[in-house]
């Protein structure tokens, strides 16, 4: 279980994050929503025990984050960042298997690389440079990476959460759904998921419980039904919003009220 309890952050004298619960158990796929600068980031590196100046309780499976050392820590948990870099011209292949543990057999890590390949659809580019791709082909090979990190981590006892900030950014709709349907695969397998998401309604429908943050605090925290209401989303992003519940609950823009407003 990744648990935290009163958590909390100050930088600069500005406090970024306030008083933090939550608790993510394996299996489990929380999504976290809330505005530009709500402390969404700010949370899952935290979380990811990357940021070690947080005050109030962490714990990983009963550990805390800043215990371990950094090939602990990759074993237990995979992080994709919201724009993760790469300068150097590594082959997709090649990308996808960076940071496996060498304890794993090479044989292991190539059914793992072709499992995430087939996973984020990655077959045509497997031999291309990363460099030579679009923004959106980057992020579904570093998706493949953190999956094979997290199996990985899973066959050396370890490989517990997955945490991916904005997955879907900069994807066209069927790699958004290509990427998600990755990272609910790995809930069902028993891993527990934190996805950073703007999309309101592509949260309802792939998460078993949202977030929200406003200004480093929670707003709400609850099955997605009971979390993402009218009142509740205008008054947390400030403007007027149409929530249709139904087959699938979806949440879009009053676009009639926002433009009379204009």
């Amino acid at each position: 279980m990744l648990e935290a309890k009163a958590l909390s952050l100050t930088k600069g004298g500005k406090t970024l994050l306030s008083d933090i619960d939550l608790c993510l158990k394996p299996g489990e796929f929380l999504a976290v929503l809330g505005p530009n600068g709500a402390g969404k980031s700010t949370l899952m590196h935290c979380l990811s025990g990357a940021e070690r100046r947080a005050t109030g309780q962490l714990r990983m499976d009963g550990r805390d984050p800043a215990s371990l050392d950094a090939a602990t820590l990759a074993r237990q948990r995979a992080v994709l960042e919201q724009s993760p870099r790469v300068s150097a011209p590594y082959s997709v292949e090649a990308l996808i298997q960076l940071g496996t543990p060498r304890e794993l057999p090479i044989g292991e890590i190539t059914a793992l690389t072709e499992q995430a390949i087939d996973l984020l659809d990655l077959s045509a580019l497997r031999h291309r440079s990363v460099l030579q791709l679009s923004g959106g082909e980057q992020h579904r090979t570093h998706m493949a990476r953190v999956m094979v990190q997290l199996w990985a981590g899973q066959r050396l006892g370890g490989g517990c959460y997955l945490l991916v900030d904005e997955p879907t950014a900069s994807l066209d709709l069927q790699h958004q759904i290509t990427v998600l349907r990755a990272a609910r695969q790995a809930a069902a397998e028993g891993y527990g998921v934190l996805a950073i998401l703007h999309d309101l309604t592509l949260a309802a429908s792939v998460a078993h419980r949202i977030l929200l943050l406003k200004d480093g605090r929670m707003i709400a925290e609850g099955q997605p039904q009971e979390v993402l209401t009218r009142p509740r989303l205008e008054a947390l992003y400030g403007l007027p919003v149409r929530v249709e519940t139904g087959d699938m609950l979806t949440v879009t823009p009053d676009y009639a009220r926002c433009w009379a407003a204009a």
